[in-house]
């Protein structure tokens, strides 16, 4: 079961590889994971997670508004909006950027975030166990960890 479930998440971070705008400095605040869905992720850059996790969010709010639903729509803008802001936010802090140089860095992993997302919804929607799911509780683990690590 343990192997299943990470391999569910793998999509969300094999997706990572691809949006990487430049490799991990070694000042950037990585990831430490620490659940199964997680375990994949651990020692990744939290901006790259956040802003991978700002594409998905995207294009969930995306797809529920095609499907006419606002204010599933709305929520989901709100958390990729977070999500990017963090990223912003970690990439100035880690590697000393300013705010156009990090937006254009996190904009290449939320790209990515947003097709990984996309095809994930086509791929199984928003079911319970589709890849979408895990990937979404991927990203609401990385929030909640960057809450208590994010003024390191």
């Amino acid at each position: 079961m343990r192997r299943a479930l990470s391999l569910t998440a793998a999509p969300l971070i094999a997706g990572l590889a691809l949006a990487m705008a430049s490799p991990a400095a070694s000042a950037d605040l990585l990831y430490p994971g620490g659940t199964v869905l997680s375990e994949d992720a651990a020692g990744k850059p939290v901006w790259i997670l956040q802003a991978h996790c700002a594409g998905l969010y995207g294009a969930t709010s995306n797809v529920l508004a095609q499907r006419g639903d606002a204010e599933g729509a709305g929520a989901a803008k709100a958390r990729g909006v977070d999500f990017f802001n963090d990223a912003i936010e970690r990439l100035m802090k880690d590697r000393g950027m300013n705010r156009a140089g990090a937006f254009e860095t996190a904009l290449v992993a939320l790209d990515a975030g947003r097709d990984a997302g996309l095809k994930q919804i086509r791929d199984g929607g928003f079911e319970t166990r589709s890849r979408w799911n895990a990937a979404r509780s991927l990203c609401l683990d990385v929030a909640d960890v960057y809450q208590g690590i994010r003024y390191r």
